[in-house]
């Protein structure tokens, strides 16, 4: 189908193609989760249909719909380094990927999708070879000398002038990405014609058997075209030459809990662990591919925002003022779904100066500083950011002065603080 100005319908498995695709989800017509508004854009705010469906073949889920990528990625609010927590994330993976794979500072490391720089931004200075590929406008933050930028989409066509300008990269990194990516077979035939039998992929994605298991609806939104398991992605990877080679399940990530996998040449040195297989025979059994078990995370789902908004208004009554604490892309899928009305909601609070004056997208709850937020007299915070509960019930300027922090995921609780 041709894709209009703003997206395309998917009529098929973007992995095996398989035209039989079950929706089993409707999270309703939402705005682009990225685009925060002027008070002036609020008018003319677009709003796209948000839903899920299941290929029964190789047990992908994928969105209904593509959206243009230069309609999200053209003016992008979201600045990773804005996030400490994430910072300290892959300034752990550097360290790891350094001192495991033995990194030389004159081997070439690749970030894709590198948006402000964060990844690359955590090597020892020592290392001189950088480079990221970003085609959002984060790229424009970027100040690290060492860091050569290409402001373009990676794909097999990009992955050739990478191979003849600057050669084959050592380290590939892509974190919070590969789930955006329309045409995924094009993308990762790019990686393998930038690969040999040395180079080293690490992807990151939240776990779609985690999403649906702990409920984390919130992870749907239109720049996460797909949602993934091993299944499916051994099954890609096979089509280029590649394999799976290892897996690690991780508490934290852009957008929550995620998996990271290596991958590499199927005729490269790195050897397979026996994880892989056993994960892939829990994920059969689990039902990786049986409707029902979406059906039922569509029950859980709606339950969820029943439960909530009892939960609000029970404060909102006592007269609790009741406010947001940061303002992540899935966070606007999370309030666009609940429909808290607007009167109850005093505020958000961010520190990405790109997003604070705006408006959040559906919502349209007004964004301010952490110390501005502190002021307002907020009782209680929805922390949209809930992966990062550690770091800031532990580090935030909130945590001293409010009753308490409301997590909406798994189930929704109220972390009591000061007492």
């Amino acid at each position: 189908m041709k894709r209009n100005s703003f997206y395309r319908k998917i009529n098929k498995c973007r992995i095996c193609l398989n035209s039989n695709l079950f929706e089993y989800l409707d999270l309703g017509s939402q705005p682009l989760a990225n685009s925060f508004l002027n008070k002036s854009e609020i008018k003319n705010e677009k709003k796209f249909p948000l839903k899920m469906n299941l290929c029964k073949k190789c047990g992908l889920s994928q969105l209904s719909i593509s959206i243009n990528p230069e309609n999200i990625f053209n003016e992008y609010d979201y600045l990773s380094s804005s996030s400490k927590a994430l910072v300290n994330h892959y300034n752990q993976l550097t360290l790891f990927l350094s001192q495991k794979y033995k990194l030389q500072s004159s081997e070439l490391i690749l970030d894709i999708g590198c948006n402000d720089g964060i990844l690359l931004n955590q090597y020892n200075r020592k290392f001189n070879n950088l480079l990221g590929v970003e085609p959002s406008s984060a790229s424009k933050f970027i100040k690290n000398k060492n860091i050569k930028v290409i402001n373009k989409f990676f794909n097999y066509k990009l992955s050739n002038l990478i191979k003849q300008k600057y050669g084959i990269p050592k380290i590939i990194t892509i974190t919070n990405v590969f789930a955006h990516i329309d045409d995924i077979k094009n993308f990762v035939r790019g990686l393998s014609n930038i690969s040999n039998s040395e180079t080293i992929i690490i992807i990151e994605f939240p776990y779609l058997i985690d999403m649906i298991k702990k409920n984390y609806y919130d992870l749907i939104y239109h720049e996460h075209l797909s949602y993934l398991s091993l299944k499916p992605l051994k099954y890609l990877f096979s089509l280029y030459d590649l394999n799976i080679f290892d897996y690690k399940k991780l508490n934290i990530g852009a957008s929550g809990p995620s998996l990271r996998i290596f991958v590499s040449k199927k005729y490269s040195k790195y050897k397979i662990s026996k994880k892989i297989d056993k994960q892939i025979i829990y994920e059969n059994k689990w039902g990786i591919s049986k409707l029902s078990k979406y059906n039922n995370f569509k029950k859980n789902v709606n339950d969820h925002k029943i439960i909530f908004n009892k939960l609000i208004d029970n404060l909102i009554n006592k007269n609790y003022n009741v406010g947001c604490f940061s303002a992540p892309a899935k966070g606007n899928t999370f309030l666009n779904f609940i429909k808290i009305k607007s009167k109850k909601i005093k505020y958000v609070s961010e520190n990405n100066n790109q997003k604070i004056g705006k408006f959040t997208p559906g919502s349209h709850y007004r964004i301010i500083t952490d110390e501005e937020f502190v002021k307002k007299n907020i009782d209680y915070a929805i922390l949209l950011s809930w992966n990062y509960k550690k770091f800031f019930i532990k580090n935030s300027l909130f945590s001293k002065i409010g009753k308490g922090f409301i997590i909406p995921f798994p189930k929704p609780i109220i972390f009591k603080l000061n007492e």
